[in-house]
């Protein structure tokens, strides 16, 4: 039986491990204010830059299913290392190329690395920490993963503002090598992780079904509107190629013995139910991040690092939210808690009102009600998701909702940028109509009189957005308070009792603690 060690000798792991895992997050979110700079460095538009980061959230995802079988087949140590090593390649590369598809395949290599460490670094933590230390362990590692989401665009947008944009990755760079170091020394070489004998296939079909649908979706959420959606042969194409991908994959998923995702979790109605609304949760939270920002720097003529800041309240609102979610999970309910969340974000959404002379203070109360939301929205609908299961189907079932969730916000990201794009089109056109019967009594320039009607309609297109999203967050508020059954009644002897056991047997620790207690029993006796 393996003896957990004390801090004083562990934490080499536990701040390795943590930094990677942060440094993971903030190379997804020190882009999310800065798209007219990288647009700028790649000779490319900002709806091109765009894809820097929606490229890197379906890597992201990949990687996250990734994660079980390598661990199993190579080991945590050499996975944490070589997912690190594959980090820093995509960041040296993203700092030096000015070409816009080497930037997609560098930043496809940072998202697959940090998938990969975003279930290895929970497995990690609760394997090596005391069981009185686990719920501490656990708000750790949650904030290490979600605070580079709160703060990281700040940073990022300071960095390209005073030293180019080229200046995040490559001040990146030491902290990966830093966390190689920790993480290499820290990680033990233990018999759990020489990799196992009898290692079930990996399935490699099923991954290049998946990848192919990914990829041919996320071409048509990326590229729909500039090709004119289902009008152009080309996207008809594509759509009809990812759905070709996508079904081929759900029957090869049900046919295999070891499949890659366990997508029979959907015929369950909390598990798709609270996975449907989780990744609405998170696409919103995600689109509006990406697009507020630039905003910003487009409408209000902020530099990046002002534009990014509008999301500085996120963190505020977000973090002690997130620690008190225990509590009011066995106050409130989690059906209860899941629609308050939810109401949170309405009132949010309904709350901010957006002007061409807004200031960032405007937006300080939604903003930090949204971070409210966010930090409310895990705990309940997890629990939710995984309510019902037994102990060896939660790994399996917190693998495929994990990989839906984290795709979800290339989804919040695209539609959302898409529809801001074409309401402003509307309102352009609609103002302009409006003007022209009064030209005469104008004393603005063409040039100024352009980009004021341009202002204009961005802005009404975020307040229509913004209106839509209370009445969406509304709907979904009512839909989880009727439709989500209570999880008490589907707890089941084996289940998770709490949000702490929940994160153990996602990890996996609980079986093998129990199976190594055992082992431990017998030979004692």
């Amino acid at each position: 039986m393996q003896s957990i060690q004390p801090l004083s000798r562990t934490w080499p792991l536990f701040a390795g491990v943590a930094l990677a895992l942060a440094m993971g997050s903030f190379d997804g979110a020190s882009v999310q204010g800065i798209f007219p700079y990288i647009a700028g460095g790649l000779s490319t538009s900002n709806n091109h830059a765009l894809w820097t980061l929606t490229y890197f959230i379906v890597h992201w995802s990949l990687g996250i299913t990734l994660m079980p079988w390598t661990t199993q087949r190579f080991g945590m140590r050499r996975v944490f290392q070589a997912a690190v090593m594959v980090a820093t390649l995509g960041t040296l590369i993203s700092a030096t190329t000015s070409n816009l598809w080497i930037m997609l395949l560098s930043r496809a290599l940072e998202g697959i690395a940090a998938g990969l460490l975003v279930p290895l670094s929970q497995s990690l933590f609760l394997r090596h920490s005391q069981e009185r230390h686990r719920g501490l362990v656990t708000v750790f590692w949650s904030n290490a993963m979600l605070m580079p989401f709160f703060f990281g665009p700040a940073l990022g947008g300071l960095l390209a503002t005073e030293l180019g944009y080229r200046s995040i990755f490559l001040l990146s760079l030491p902290f990966w090598m830093l966390a190689f170091f920790l993480g290499s020394s820290g990680i033990p070489r233990d018999a759990r992780d020489a990799g196992q004998k009898k290692l079930p296939p990996f399935d490699g079909w099923g991954f290049g079904l998946l990848y192919g649908g990914l990829m041919s979706l996320q071409i048509v959420l990326d590229q729909g509107e500039e090709y004119g959606w289902w009008h152009s042969a080309f996207i008809l194409k594509m759509t009809l190629l990812a759905l070709i991908f996508f079904t081929l994959f759900a029957w090869r998923e049900s046919e295999t013995a070891h499949p890659l995702l366990e997508i029979h979790f959907l015929k369950r109605r909390n598990y798709w139910l609270g996975l449907v609304l989780l990744c609405l949760g998170w696409a919103m939270f995600m689109g509006w991040a990406s697009i507020l920002p630039l905003w910003a720097e487009e409408d209000l003529g902020f530099n990046g690092f002002w534009a990014s800041l509008v999301l500085f309240p996120i963190g505020l609102g977000a973090i002690p939210m997130s620690t008190l979610m225990d509590r009011l999970r066995s106050l409130l309910g989690l059906r209860r808690l899941a629609s308050l969340c939810f109401l949170i974000f309405a009132f949010a959404y309904g709350h901010a009102y957006l002007s061409p002379m807004s200031s960032l203070s405007d937006l300080f109360i939604p903003i930090l009600l949204i971070g409210i939301g966010v930090g409310m929205l895990f705990v309940p609908l997890t629990l939710i998701i995984l309510s019902g299961l037994n102990s060896a189907e939660i790994s399996s079932a917190a693998t495929t909702s994990n990989f839906i969730r984290v795709f979800s916000a290339n989804i919040g990201v695209s539609l959302l940028s898409v529809y801001w794009s074409r309401y402003s089109a509307m309102a352009t056109d609609h103002l302009r109509g409006q003007i022209s019967r009064f030209h005469d009594n104008f004393d603005f320039s063409p040039a100024t009189l352009h980009h004021l009607i341009l202002v204009k309609a961005d802005t009404l297109s975020m307040d229509n957005l913004l209106r839509l999203s209370m009445w969406i967050c509304l709907g979904a508020a009512l839909i989880a308070y009727i439709f989500i059954t209570p999880p008490r009644r589907l707890q089941t002897a084996t289940g998770p009792g709490n949000y702490v056991a929940e994160e153990e047997e996602e990890s996996g620790f609980a079986a093998s603690a129990k199976a190594e207690a055992a082992e431990g029993a017998k030979t004692t006796s």
